[in-house]
């Protein structure tokens, strides 16, 4: 088979199958929220954080698959269709970094204003049930906090690379190479 022929077959799998892995990510925010997105297995997952597990795992595959589709095109198609997924990936991304801050003072007994308490309460409910209300609590916060802000930082990061043509593990690799031989070079004086 010819190599481009090829190269179209890979990318349109890829596409599909992130397409159909953000579909059910966008499903299954809207199931785990309490909505009938027909997704009954979900629903049946007795506790809340397992939900949000199974909605966080799902959108990060259709997104991780459909970045690595946008990076086998070429050009502009390459960088738009790059910023696209990007796009989408902060703006699923926000509400999950700003869920886990709010959690934090949601944990201490604060309340926020209703819109933000309904997003979170139930939450730091299943939490403080699986842990207790301690400070293992705030732990947890802490590392989802630090996941949304990768989830948040890889992606842009990814994207800059791709659309100005820089080689992210190369650069890394000649800073690491470079420091390598200062270090040597200042052992030896």
């Amino acid at each position: 088979m010819e190599e481009n022929k090829k190269k179209i077959i890979k990318q349109s799998v890829m596409i599909a199958v992130a397409a159909v892995f953000i579909v059910l990510g966008i499903l299954s925010i809207v199931q785990a929220t309490g909505s009938n997105a027909g997704l009954k297995y979900i629903s049946a997952i007795p506790n809340i954080i397992l939900r949000y597990v199974v909605v966080i795992v799902t959108n990060a595959i259709g997104i991780m698959l459909m970045s690595t589709a946008a990076g086998t095109f070429e050009g502009k198609v390459k960088n738009i269709f790059s910023i696209t997924v990007c796009a989408y990936s902060t703006i699923m991304t926000v509400p999950l970094f700003l869920a886990f801050i709010l959690m934090f003072p949601v944990g201490a007994g604060s309340t926020l204003p209703e819109f933000l308490d309904s997003m979170v309460r139930e939450i730091v409910v299943a939490f403080q049930n699986i842990v207790g209300n301690n400070g293992w609590q705030f732990v947890i916060y802490f590392l989802g906090t630090i996941m949304g802000a990768v989830f948040l930082a890889v992606p842009i990061l990814t994207t800059y690379c791709t659309v100005k043509d820089i080689d992210l593990i190369k650069v890394i690799k000649e800073k690491l190479s470079k420091s390598e031989e200062k270090s040597k070079k200042s052992d030896s004086e």
